[in-house]
């Protein structure tokens, strides 16, 4: 790793000067998929222009930000992903992205360029293709095979709910006949603290979700394809109820959506729309953002990064099993 890009992260730990190492930027709401479970499904009103992207992007570049991950809606299905893609490549910025894989076949010359391809799998063909739509299923592994073939490292994100609960040994041995890993994460009640979407149809209650990670955690031990470090699993034994790990959101973490407003963290309150980097410039909005925790981090990527960030050794061990 660059000795900058420590330095940064140092300073940032100290509490002496926040840098925005990590971005997580979501390209636009537009999906080729209606998910039951998701918030994103069409663009927002004013979403960015290529040219106002590449201005904010540059900006994140000179603050220091050495990793981004492309996120949505559906990343691929934006007109300028692959001009993005590249920007970020020819300036030494490793990208990552989530997608839900339907257009990596298409987009392959794209993909080649990213570090990670993170692809959505809710389940084995039935239980996927009935949150996702019909097909589904089969693009998804069209795409994790495709990308792989390119060379690219997949990773599999499962949302783990009712309505995949049961199948978790099941989607192991897809993903370990595709040569991949998947990580499981609990499914919320909505991607977005502050909005009023209902989404406990899908959201397992605290008894079945412990039963169900339990699972996950043998798995891992087995040895199986299970992607989630150890400090995520321990921290999932909680869901849903309060649990603080240490938080570097604002510090060298934040998230940019379409409209190019600016975010500490992107699963908490959304309804203050003023911290815009096209109208305050990227290292003016960078250093507005706030810093606080909060006590309802269920993704387990974010998880992991911030018991990290903490130096939570403890958290990073195998737990006493259940």
């Amino acid at each position: 790793m660059d000795s900058s890009i420590v330095t940064k992260g140092a300073m940032a730990w100290l509490g002496i000067r926040p840098s925005p190492i990590s971005l997580a930027y979501e390209l636009s709401w537009l999906c080729n998929l209606e998910c039951a479970y998701c918030d994103r499904h069409t663009p927002m009103a004013n979403e960015m222009k290529r040219d106002q992207i590449l201005k904010a992007l540059g900006e994140f570049v000179e603050l220091g930000t050495s990793s981004v991950s492309l996120d949505g809606g559906e990343p691929l299905a934006h007109p300028n992903v692959t001009e993005i893609v590249q920007f970020l490549v020819e300036r030494e910025v490793e990208v990552s992205m989530h997608t839900n894989g339907i257009l990596v076949p298409r987009k392959i010359e794209t993909i080649r360029k990213l570090k990670k391809v993170k692809i959505s799998l809710d389940g084995p063909k039935e239980a996927h293709d009935s949150m996702r739509g019909a097909g589904s299923f089969d693009s998804a592994i069209a795409g994790a095979r495709a990308a792989t073939q390119a060379g690219v490292r997949v990773e599999f994100t499962c949302s783990v709910g009712r309505h995949n609960a049961d199948a978790i040994e099941q989607l192991l041995d897809i993903v370990e006949g595709l040569g991949c890993r998947i990580l499981f994460q609990p499914v919320r009640n909505s991607l977005f603290v502050y909005t009023q979407r209902d989404g406990k149809a899908w959201e397992l209650e605290h008894q079945r979700s412990l039963a169900t990670f339990a699972r996950v955690e043998a798995a891992k031990r087995s040895g199986r394809a299970v992607a989630n470090q150890w400090s995520s699993l321990r921290h999932f034994r909680n869901f849903p109820y309060e649990a603080r790990p240490p938080c570097a959101a604002g510090w060298i973490l934040c998230t940019m959506d379409p409209e190019g407003v600016l975010f500490h963290c992107g699963e908490r309150d959304r309804s203050d729309r003023s911290n815009n980097v096209t109208r305050m410039g990227v290292a003016g909005a960078f250093a507005n953002l706030t810093k606080s925790a909060c006590g309802q981090c269920w993704c387990a990527r974010s998880v992991e990064e911030n018991y990290t960030w903490g130096l939570r050794f403890d958290k990073m061990l195998p737990p006493l099993r259940h």
